[in-house]
C-alpha cells in the first residue's frame, strides 16, 4: 500500500540478535553481580570453642587458603581451582575457657570436637556465599530489567548458578595437603622447622634422659675435687638449696632437676618462677615427675604462671607455692617471697609499670615490718630484685634465660638461667640456651646472730641433648667479684644447625 515502505517491521534476525544480546549482558551482570555480592557480603565471625574466628572470601584468579593468626604472621596454599581465596583469622582466644575444654576432654578430645564444629561452620559458610550470590544476581536483573520480574529471577538463577558452582568447585577439588608446600610471612615463618621439632623433641628427651645419670655423676665428681681444693665446711654445718626456674614445661628439665637432687642433696629447692608456658592447668602434666622429688620444692610464680596452673600443679606434684610475704623453710631459712603480678591472671604478658612499682612498694613494707633482715629474696623479674640490693644478702630472680651469679659488697645477685632450656622456644632459638642451675651452700651467721649468709655457689650449665657437655664453675662468695673456680666439659661438635630460614630467639 502506497505510504506503508518506512514502517515496515524490523527483520525477524535482527530481533533475535537483540534478543540474545539483551539475555547475554543480563547473564554475565547477573554472574559479575553474583561474584561481587559473594565477595562483599561474605565477612562473618564465627566461634570454634574458645576460638573467635573470622571468614571471609576474597577475589582471585587461583583458588587460595589463607589462614591469619595475628601477631605471629599468615600461612597461604593453593587449596582449590574456584578463583576464590578463602580467608580464615583468629582473632580471640578465651584461655580460661581453653584451659579447661582441655582438662576434661584432653587434647585429642578437644581436636574431635573442633573439627565437627569445622564441618557445621563450613556448610554454614558455603550456604551463605550461595545466597549471597543469588541476591547478587537478583539485583543485576533488577537493575537491568527495569523491574520485570521474569528477567529479575532469571538474575536471581545465574547467580545461585555461580554461588554454587564456586562452592561445589572448591569443595570437590579442595585439597588440605596443599599447606605442606604452603607460603609463610611474618614470625610463623619457623613453623615448618617447629612441627619438626615436635616430631623429634620426644626422642631428643628420651636421649636426654638416659645420658643424666652419667651426666649427673660426672658433674659430681667433679664437685667432689672443688669440694676438696675448696675446703667448705662439713655437709652438716651448712645448707644447701639448688636454684632453677623457667621450666616452661619442658620434662627434660625435670629430669635434671631430680638427677641433680639425688646426687648433691639440697635441703630444698627454689624454683624463680614460669614453670607454664601458657598458664593452663593441663600443662602440669608436662611437669609431672616433679611429683617424685624427695626434697622439699617452693615457687614464686612467673608471668607465665597462673592460677588454673598452679592450682593444678599443686595438686598433682606437691610442688608448694609461696604467696607473697615471709616464709620460714628448712633449716629456719627465711625468705622473702613476691609473685609476679602477671601469675594472678592468665597471661604471659609481664605486669605493667603500675603494678610493678606496687610490687616494690608492698616488698619494702615487707622488709620494713620482718623481724629479722631475710637471708634470701625471690622474685621472678630481675628489676624487681635489683631495687633490693644491699637489703637482702641473697636476690634470686629469673625470667631472662641467662645464667648470673654477681657476687657484691651489696650481696649476691643469683639467675639460674633456664633450667628447661626456654622450653620449646628454645629449641627454635638461632643459639643454643643451656639448661641451667645454681646450688647455694649457706652457713649459719656468725656469734649469736641469726640467719643464714652464703659461701658458695656453683653453676651448673648442661649443653646439647645428644652431647651432655656441660660447665661447673665454683663461686666463692666474699663480696668480690673474683674469676669463678671452673671446670668446664663443652662439646666438641658445633651448635645444633638451623634449618633454612631458621626462626628468631627465645
Amino acid at each position: 500500500m502506497p505510504g506503508t515502505e518506512g514502517h515496515s517491521p524490523r527483520p525477524a534476525p535482527l530481533r533475535v540478535l537483540r534478543l540474545w544480546q539483551r539475555r547475554l549482558v543480563l547473564i554475565l551482570a547477573a554472574a559479575a553481580a553474583a561474584y561481587l555480592a559473594m565477595v562483599a557480603g561474605s565477612p562473618a565471625r564465627v566461634s570454634l570453642g574458645p576460638f573467635g574466628v573470622a571468614l571471609a572470601a576474597r577475589p582471585a584468579w587461583q583458588g587460595l587458603t589463607e589462614v591469619a593468626i595475628p601477631p605471629l604472621g599468615r600461612v597461604r596454599a593453593a587449596t582449590h581451582a574456584a578463583p576464590l581465596e578463602l580467608e580464615v583469622r583468629l582473632e580471640t582466644v578465651d584461655i580460661p575457657t581453653l584451659g579447661r575444654l582441655l582438662e576434661h576432654r584432653g587434647t585429642r578430645g578437644l581436636v574431635d570436637s573442633l573439627r565437627q564444629q569445622v564441618g557445621g561452620v563450613a556448610r554454614r559458610f558455603a550456604l551463605r556465599l550461595v545466597l549471597l550470590g543469588a541476591l547478587g544476581g537478583g539485583l543485576a536483573g533488577f537493575v537491568l530489567a527495569r523491574r520485570r520480574w521474569r528477567r529479575i529471577g532469571v538474575g536471581a538463577a545465574v547467580g545461585l548458578l555461580v554461588g554454587g558452582g564456586l562452592v561445589v568447585a572448591t569443595q570437590q577439588t579442595y585439597d588440605p595437603g596443599a599447606f605442606r608446600q604452603a607460603e609463610y610471612s611474618g614470625a610463623i615463618t619457623a613453623a615448618p622447622w617447629l612441627l619438626d621439632v615436635f616430631t623429634r623433641t620426644p626422642a631428643k628427651v628420651e636421649a636426654f634422659s638416659r645420658q643424666m645419670e652419667v651426666l649427673v655423676g660426672r658433674l659430681n665428681d667433679l664437685y667432689q675435687g672443688i669440694e676438696v681444693q675448696q675446703a667448705v665446711v662439713p655437709q652438716d654445718e651448712s645448707l644447701r638449696v639448688l636454684i632453677v626456674s623457667d621450666l616452661h614445661n619442658n620434662p627434660a628439665g625435670v629430669r635434671l632437676i631430680r638427677e641433680m637432687a639425688a646426687s648433691f642433696r639440697p635441703d630444698l629447692i627454689l624454683d624463680a618462677g614460669d614453670v607454664a608456658d601458657w598458664g593452663t592447668a593441663p600443662e602440669a602434666r608436662l611437669v609431672a615427675e616433679l611429683a617424685d622429688l624427695e626434697v622439699p620444692y617452693y615457687l614464686v610464680p612467673g608471668n607465665h604462671d597462673s592460677p588454673q596452673s598452679l592450682g593444678a600443679l599443686a595438686t598433682q606434684t606437691g610442688v608448694q607455692i609461696l604467696e607473697d610475704g615471709l616464709v620460714t623453710l628448712p633449716g629456719g631459712l627465711l625468705l622473702a617471697a613476691s609473685r609476679d603480678p602477671a601469675s594472678h591472671r592468665v597471661s604471659p604478658a609481664m605486669g605493667r609499670p603500675a603494678e610493678i612499682e606496687a610490687q616494690v612498694g608492698a616488698l619494702e613494707s615487707l622488709l620494713q615490718a620482718a623481724p629479722r633482715r631475710p637471708d634470701i629474696l625471690v622474685v621472678h623479674n630481675p628489676v624487681v630484685a635489683g631495687r633490693f640490693r644491699g637489703r637482702v644478702p641473697v636476690l634470686v630472680s629469673g625470667h631472662t634465660h641467662v645464667q648470673r651469679v654477681d657476687d657484691t659488697p651489696q650481696g649476691l645477685f643469683l639467675n639460674p638461667g633456664s633450667t628447661g632450656a626456654a622450653g620449646l622456644r628454645g629449641l627454635t632459638a638461632p643459639r643454643e640456651i643451656p639448661y641451667g642451675l645454681l646450688l647455694l651452700t649457706l652457713v649459719p651467721a656468725p656469734g649469736d646472730a641469726p640467719g643464714w649468709v652464703p659461701i658458695a655457689v656453683d653453676a651448673v650449665e648442661v649443653f646439647r641433648l645428644a652431647s651432655t657437655g656441660f660447665t661447673l664453675q665454683r663461686y666463692v662468695v666474699d663480696g668480690r667479684p673474683d674469676a669463678p673456680v671452673s671446670f668446664r666439659e663443652r662439646p666438641s661438635l658445633p651448635l645444633e644447625e638451623l634449618p633454612a630460614g631458621g626462626g628468631d630467639g627465645p
